[in-house]
């Protein structure tokens, strides 16, 4: 009985060690298995410094993946940052937009999602398949790009490889 109470005590106090909170973007994110994290840009209003995704601030999250690089990046905003076409494009992948969508709940969010995919602004090629989430928490929003680095079709397995990395973002 020790021995079981000990075992969930570690496990408990490793998932709360796993948890980062990101006081500038308003988030909080715990990374699944093989997942890393990189924030990015300035402070609220969010609009300032960047880096090649956006000159804006962000967060990145990444996967190595036999089938192709996994990425998820997501985007804070104010409802004037809505405005600028920069939360379109990640670096030179530009989302084509489509009027479809369903709508998903993830950690206390309601979100908008689309299913498209980007086209190389340098290049004008259609470029990998990706999925464009949406959402406002309280006086702000969050765009949230997740796609994989194949130019085959998402199968259903990667796709819940993704969703499980957007899932893991929550308002902090």
């Amino acid at each position: 009985m020790k021995n079981l109470i000990l075992t969930l005590l570690i496990s408990l106090s490793t998932l709360l060690q796993a948890q980062t909170k990101s006081k500038n973007l308003k988030i909080k994110y715990t990374l699944p298995a093989g997942w890393n994290a990189e924030e990015f840009g300035g402070k609220a209003p969010w609009e300032d410094a960047g880096n090649t995704f956006c000159h804006c601030a962000g967060a990145f999250f990444y996967r190595q993946h036999k089938d192709g690089k996994m990425n998820v990046v997501i985007y804070p905003s104010t409802q004037a940052g809505l405005d600028s076409t920069k939360r379109n494009f990640v670096g030179t992948l530009h989302f084509e937009d489509v009027v479809k969508y369903d709508n998903v709940r993830s950690n206390g969010m309601s979100l908008q999602r689309k299913k498209s995919n980007f086209t190389d602004s340098k290049t004008g090629a259609k470029s990998f398949e990706a999925f464009r989430y949406f959402t406002k928490v309280e006086d702000h929003f969050y765009i949230i790009y997740a796609w994989q680095e194949s130019m085959q079709p998402l199968n259903s397995t990667n796709e819940r490889e993704l969703l499980q990395m957007v899932n893991a973002i929550e308002p902090n």
